[in-house]
């Protein structure tokens, strides 16, 4: 399902071991729809996303969110384990403001 507005980006969990999580990644945008495996590694938390399926590229600000879900979620999997799914919609940051809030 897409969103009228802003963006939405899902994570669904395919495998895991000892070195690294790999999520299905789905972005979408009024209109739009991109796909993608994500990979976090264990040991420090890098998140490595594989080639995108679905026109051109996804929006940047949509990315930068669903990459600091993972990394929240690294924070996170030695008390409580990997989430299976994470979904959330994000407002399009605001013209002008500042895009980047990973850090």
């Amino acid at each position: 399902m897409q969103p009228d507005t802003g963006g939405r980006f899902s994570l669904s969990l395919e495998e895991r071991d000892e070195a690294r999580a790999s999520y299905a990644l789905g972005l979408a945008t009024a209109g739009h729809e991109w796909l993608a495996r994500a990979v976090v590694a264990v040991e420090d938390g890098n998140v490595e996303i594989e080639p995108w399926t679905g026109s051109g590229t996804p929006p940047p600000w949509l990315l930068q969110y669903a990459r600091a879900a993972l990394r929240t979620a690294w924070h996170q999997h030695r008390e409580v384990g990997w989430p299976r799914r994470i979904t959330r919609w994000r407002d399009q940051p605001a013209r002008g403001g500042s895009e980047s809030s990973e850090r």
